[in-house]
């Protein structure tokens, strides 16, 4: 009877060991869940102050950039780059380094915000814009391109390709590589026929390929095309394809308006001068 009542009392004992046991395990656990969530909020805590640090220093840099405090702009972004690496901050401080004329570094950082946002069009425009200032034609027309792809309604990209088109072809021609600015702006007006520059650029290209039908209609589309300023190039390069043409009125009255310009005044007078008696 004794053994018996042991027994039972043995076994009423483990069943309460292991009751606790389960306690005790649900409570570490329900501990450690509570120190994981406790890390959690502590964690985002600090990186939403951070956020807000960099952007503190962000919006001080943007303050320096419009007032033309282009070193001290760069000196804030970098600062708030230092903290944490958002595509703005890069971009902003790209456009520093670019009115600073510091293109390298303006490079790195249109790339380094593209990278953190990868259809960022403005950042690929702005890319390609100082691709083109520095002469980089092809990379320029990819990076335009690029930011049409990512933002059709963006005009100023379709406006940069149109520049980088007729940077090449200037390129070409000076070179004396005609056929090959031939080809390229023939490429670039189907897609670009607003362009005036590119006209431009095609009425001397046709003049020295002794096209002068092409490069009486590509400077007088320049002249329909171009809004202000002096049209002393265009004006010449139609009087040009007109002398080829043996159309000597029509090629005065061309000259006669580039002489206005001051810059083509000496280059119109000697053609004017070379007609005379035809």
């Amino acid at each position: 009877m004794r053994v018996q009542v042991s027994l039972r009392a043995l076994h009423q004992f483990q069943f309460s060991y292991e009751e606790g046991d389960d306690i005790m395990r649900l409570s570490l656990r329900v501990f450690c869940f509570a120190l994981a969530l406790g890390v959690v909020a502590a964690c985002s805590t600090a990186i939403a102050q951070e956020k807000n640090d960099a952007d503190k220093l962000y919006n001080e840099g943007n303050a320096r950039y419009k007032s033309g405090n282009y070193q001290g702009a760069i000196e804030k972004y970098t600062e708030a780059l230092n903290i944490v690496g958002d595509y703005r901050y890069h971009y902003q401080r790209g456009l520093s380094y670019k009115n600073s004329r510091q293109y390298d570094r303006a490079v790195s950082d249109f790339e380094a915000a593209i990278s953190l946002k990868k259809d960022f069009a403005i950042g690929f425009n702005a890319l390609g814009g100082v691709h083109l200032l520095v002469g980089d034609y092809d990379k320029s027309i990819e990076s335009f391109k690029l930011a049409a792809k990512n933002d059709p309604r963006l005009d100023r990209s379709r406006k940069g390709i149109g520049e980088a088109y007729a940077g090449k072809a200037q390129q070409l021609l000076d070179a004396g590589k005609f056929e090959g600015a031939g080809v390229l702006l023939d490429e670039a007006l189907t897609e670009h026929s607003e362009n005036a520059k590119l006209y431009l650029i095609a009425a001397r290209v046709y003049n020295r390929l002794e096209n002068a039908e092409k490069s009486i209609s590509s400077a007088q589309e320049a002249i329909k095309l171009k809004k202000r300023g002096a049209m002393g190039a265009e004006y010449f390069e139609l009087g040009i394809g007109y002398k080829k043409l043996n159309d000597f009125e029509k090629a005065r009255a061309a000259f006669m308006e580039a002489k206005k310009d001051p810059t083509y005044s000496r280059n119109a007078q000697y053609e004017l001068d070379g007609l005379k008696g035809r």
